[in-house]
Parts: structure tokens; sequence; C-alpha cells
């Protein structure tokens, strides 16, 4: 995924097919409002089911399919026809969303079922591990292939976005490996309009859900301003695209190298603490650029020092650590609260819920040209704040469902 991420390298990609910056707000919309909108749904189908290996290898098969045929039609008319490329680009990429976020209910009722309550965090942690280790490698290839004397457009986009097809048909021979043990639950399809139905009466009768998914509703002010970074530094700090490469590598090694402590401290301060922890360091990403936004003509009125495009590496590093810290916090502590004859409905509905907010980006996008950066990166801030504070409300509710209190070992055992 990281070899063509929708927040870097796809935002490069767009723009050089001539999309606006609404299009190019719209990646981060289209990227989780596809992977977002049908899991609820799809999870009420899929709790007949009582294998998730064959439907998630169906699933990521259609997602590396349609990232090859992407590569192909861009090296193909990428210069002759753009716009129709951009189009095709966008149709496709959604279909590949949708079938990811399908895919990821599947996913992580594998893990549910196969991993012990004491393990997920860890295990969640060892795969962003390792993950992230690839992600970083992935930096340097992309830097290579967008360096200009190396490819050119569109054929430098092509090998990215194809690898990253290639990279999805491994994922899934590797999956074939895997045994699904047998599990109690018995299983049960739920039609779509029941499934609806109990949406509401589900987040009614659990108020920590409920603050739960009003708190990752907050918590999209992480990904309102992401498509912007990279465009922020080239179009003001006068950063070459390839630079897109080094800041990936910047935030993909941070993330690695922060799993493991992100780890330990679930395990001795609970999954609220660390969720907390992620918000306060998300909240120097936009405050920096709008810092430096601010001070720009006092302190560099001849012009942006080159060294700035440099030290601009240092809000993707707080990207990579924040972004670690968020992924093992959220994912740990939705599995603490949800019961396990609904796991896959939680799961899904804590996501579709939030699908709408996800276009927050694409307005960014096209109110960019109108405000400019500052504003758009002070809503940003202003949402990881809220974000933060909903996080602290939750971490004072008390007794959980399961009768364990939160911030004591009953928690932290579900950390390890």
């Amino acid at each position: 995924m990281t070899v063509s991420e929708p927040e870097s390298v796809l935002t490069l990609f767009v723009k050089a097919l001539g999309g606006s910056n609404f299009l190019i707000g719209l990646m981060p919309s289209l990227r989780f409002f596809g992977w977002l909108a049908p899991q609820f749904f799809v999870a009420a189908r899929m709790q007949r089911l009582s294998q998730f290996v064959p439907v998630t290898q169906a699933l990521e098969f259609v997602r590396a399919s349609l990232y090859l045929a992407i590569a192909g039609f861009a090296l193909a008319y990428g210069v002759g026809n753009p716009q129709l490329v951009l189009g095709v680009f966008l149709v496709l990429f959604m279909i590949t969303r949708v079938t990811a976020g399908s895919s990821s209910v599947a996913r992580n009722e594998i893990i549910a079922r196969m991993v012990s309550p004491q393990e997920r965090a860890h295990v969640v942690s060892l795969r962003r591990l390792s993950g992230g280790i690839a992600g970083f490698l992935a930096g340097f290839l992309i830097r290579y292939v967008l360096d200009k004397r190396v490819t050119s457009f569109p054929r430098n986009y092509a090998i990215l976005i194809g690898t990253s097809g290639v990279s999805f048909a491994i994922a899934i021979a590797i999956l074939s490996f895997i045994e699904e043990p047998e599990t109690s639950i018995e299983p049960k399809e739920v039609g779509a309009l029941e499934q609806l139905k109990r949406a509401p009466d589900l987040l009614r009768g659990d108020r920590r859900f409920m603050l739960f998914v009003i708190m990752r509703g907050a918590s999209t002010g992480l990904s309102l301003a992401a498509p912007f970074y990279i465009l922020y530094a080239v179009d003001e700090l006068g950063a070459p695209a390839a630079m897109a490469g080094i800041y990936i590598s910047v935030r993909t090694l941070s993330r690695v190298l922060s799993n493991i402590f992100w780890g330990r401290q679930c395990r001795r301060r609970g999954s609220l603490w660390i969720l907390r922890a992620s918000f306060m360091l998300a909240v120097g990403c936009p405050l920096t650029v709008i810092l430096l936004s601010s001070l720009q003509s006092l302190l560099w009125p001849g012009g942006i020092p080159p060294f700035l495009m440099w030290a601009f590496g240092a809000v993707f590093l707080l990207q990579g650590l924040a972004d670690s810290a968020y992924g093992i916090g959220n994912v740990a502590y939705l599995f603490d609260i949800a019961p396990s004859k609904d796991r896959p409905t939680y799961y899904g509905l804590a996501n579709t819920v939030l699908g709408p907010v996800y276009f927050l980006p694409a307005l960014g996008g096209a109110l960019l040209d109108r405000v400019g950066f500052v504003p758009l990166f002070a809503v940003s801030l202003g949402m990881i704040l809220l974000a933060y504070g909903l996080a602290v409300r939750l971490s004072r509710l008390g007794i959980r469902r399961d009768g364990s209190v939160p911030g004591t070992l009953d928690e932290q055992r579900q950390c390890t």
C-alpha cells in the first residue's frame, strides 16, 4: 500500500494528470469512505460465515487486479489522454477501497478468532511493525522511481501502482497458509434492513461505544489535512516531488520503531492512554504548518531557505508516531468493548457511520485556493484537540461492560 500511498504518491499522480485541488483532497475521502462505508452492511452478511479466509482472498484478488489495470491504463494513455486516465483511475480506485474495506471486516475477525484477547494488541503491533519495515524500504523505491533522471510520467506512477498490485497478489498467496480455527459462535446472517435498524439501539445501549464512535469522527482531523502536507512542501517550501519518498520513509520509520514502545505502553497504561498520546503528537503536524506560514515573511523575507524542506520531515515524523499509537489503541480498545457475538457488527458500525466525515478533505481541497493552507490546518488542529477531549472523557467512564476497570491490570492484560 505504501508504494502507491494515496496521501502522497497518488496525490502527486492526480496532480500530474491535471487534477484540481478538489480532486487531490478527494483522494483520502475516497480512500477512507470507500473503505469504511460498506463495512457495517458487509458485517451483517459475513456473520453467516464459519470461515473468513476464502472471502478475504476473493476480495483481495479484485483489489490486486484493479491496481494492475490502473497501472496498465496509465502507461497506455497517460500522455495522450490524461483526463480519461484520471476518470478511470478515480472509479477503479473507489472500487478497490470498497473491496479492501469489506475484506478488512473478515481479516479482523480472523485475528480475533486466532489470537487470544491477551495477545491481540501485541499481534496488531507486530503486524504494523512488519508492514512498516517494508513501507520504510518502499520510501526509497518511491524516491528512486519519481526521480526525473530515472523515469518520467506516466511510467513512474505506473511502476509504483503496478508494484502495489503485485504485492497484494503475494499477500493473497500467503493468506492461503493460514489455518483458521473453528469457533463456538453460531453463524447467523442478518439482513441489511435488520442490520440498519439495529444501529441506533447498539449506539444508545452502549454509551462507551457511542463516545468511541464520536471520538473516531473527531479524529478524522488527522486525515483532513493529510494530502496537503506534501503539497505545502512542494508549493510553499520548494521541495521536489521526489522528496515524497524521503517523507514517506521518515514517517514509516517512526511508525515502525515506535510500535514496540506503544505496545509496552498499552500493557502498562491501557489503550485509551495511547489514544490520548496519539492525539497530542498529531497536534504538532498542523500546528507546524500554521506557525511556518505565520512566521515565514518575518523570519525569511528573502525567500524560503532550502534546509526547511528537510526540516519539514519532522511533520512526517510526528505523523508516524501518532499513526502508530492511534492504530494500536483504536483496534485494541474496540476489541476490548465489542461482545464476541457482535464483533463484526461493532467493527463495521464503528467504521460505516464515519464514512461521510471523510469527505472533509475533498471540501478542504475545494476551498484551498480561496482560503489558503492556514485555515485548513487550523480546522484539522481543532478536530484533533476535540478527539483528545473525548478520549479523556472515555477514560473517566468507570466500570466497563465486562466488569473490568479501565486503567487497571484487567485492561493491561487486554493490551498485552
